[in-house]
């Protein structure tokens, strides 16, 4: 059985990996990575079946006393197809924590694939819980 939601094509717009040039090759003592993901999803037709998705995902020092191995940004747009059988009322939450799911495994797997022969070695985003991509509520956004 097919999901319902199918990926049609997805596409990078940034991959930028900078590794620290502060850091020892293969030292990863004290070193950690803030992560900030930014996701927004919308649909392309009025049926809301068919929806295009885009997360930035940014790589920064930590806030903390220690430094990062890598630095910068990984960014991919998803095109999605929305079975027409799903209910009006859970399109955008279904599109949204299932388009971003999918789009971060994307980026996980291209930043694994560029940092593997990286001078300080394989780094791998988190899991996530793929709630965080559902649409907010406006009295969250005002938060």
């Amino acid at each position: 059985m097919l999901s319902a939601l199918q990926i049609q094509k997805h596409e990078f717009a940034e991959i930028s990996i900078r590794p620290n040039p502060k850091i020892t090759d293969g030292e990863r003592e004290g070193t950690a990575l803030k992560i900030t993901n930014q996701f927004k999803a919308q649909p392309t037709d009025k049926e809301q079946t068919k929806w295009v998705a885009r997360l930035r995902i940014e790589l920064a020092e930590p806030e903390e006393d220690k430094v990062a191995l890598y630095t910068g940004v990984i960014e991919v747009v998803g095109n999605f197809d929305l079975h027409k059988d799903v209910k009006a009322k859970d399109k955008a939450t279904y599109a949204c924590m299932n388009g971003g799911a999918l789009l971060y495994g994307v980026a996980r797997e291209m930043l694994a694939s560029l940092t593997s022969r990286c001078v300080h070695g394989l780094v791998e985003l988190p899991s996530v819980d793929p709630r965080i991509f559902m649409p907010q509520k406006k009295e969250q956004k005002k938060k």
